[in-house]
């Protein structure tokens, strides 16, 4: 028989009023993150999920006066970039390199789910055709600049890299947009 499994501590007030305040004032700003990332539901609930697991057991490490939301941002993209890697080797088609499209076959399904119907009226269909179109990497940094309107500094913070590293994700990034935006706005005339 192996060691017996310490059980889980009972959270304290403290831990529990964390959390549930958290989870009520960025629940949906995380999840919308997580779907942006991702572009399907499941993986985003999955996401939010368990960066809100992770926020419960290290609610201490918080430092206040600090961005709570760019410190989960940060452990999304932490836990993306885990699945990212452990996905890798499980499907066929590889993550394309920072500066090529991705190609879907066929389509994409129209709008379905309350995220979707807001990222479809927020953005052309073209927009987010590209958006969605683009390395996982690139995605989240136009993302985090454009769409959340994060800095260069923030958004460094949140992914973990240097601001020169964000500027040139992002500028590549922008290029891909713009051409892949072109392509979609041919493609649909």
């Amino acid at each position: 028989m192996g060691t017996p499994r310490k059980p889980i501590e009972a959270p304290t007030p403290e831990q529990q009023a964390f959390l549930e305040k958290a989870m009520a004032d960025y629940g949906a700003s995380v999840y919308n993150f997580a779907y942006r990332l991702t572009s399907n539901e499941a993986d985003a609930r999955d996401m939010t999920q368990e960066a809100f697991l992770r926020v419960y057991r290290a609610w201490r490490s918080f430092q206040p006066g600090t961005s709570f939301l760019a410190w989960i941002y940060r452990i999304v993209t932490n836990i993306y970039r885990d699945e990212l890697r452990r996905r890798k080797g499980r499907y066929q088609e590889e993550i394309p390199e920072d500066n090529a499209p991705q190609e879907y076959g066929g389509d994409r399904p129209l709008a379905t789910s309350p995220i979707e119907e807001y990222v479809e009226r927020s953005l052309s269909e073209p927009v987010s055709r590209a958006l969605a179109g683009l390395a996982p990497e690139q995605r989240q940094v136009v993302i985090l600049a454009d769409i959340d309107e994060y800095s260069y500094q923030e958004v460094a913070d949140i992914v973990g890299c240097s601001i020169g590293t964000v500027r040139s994700r992002l500028h590549r990034a922008r290029h891909q947009l713009r051409r892949l935006v072109q392509l979609y706005r041919q493609s649909a005339s």
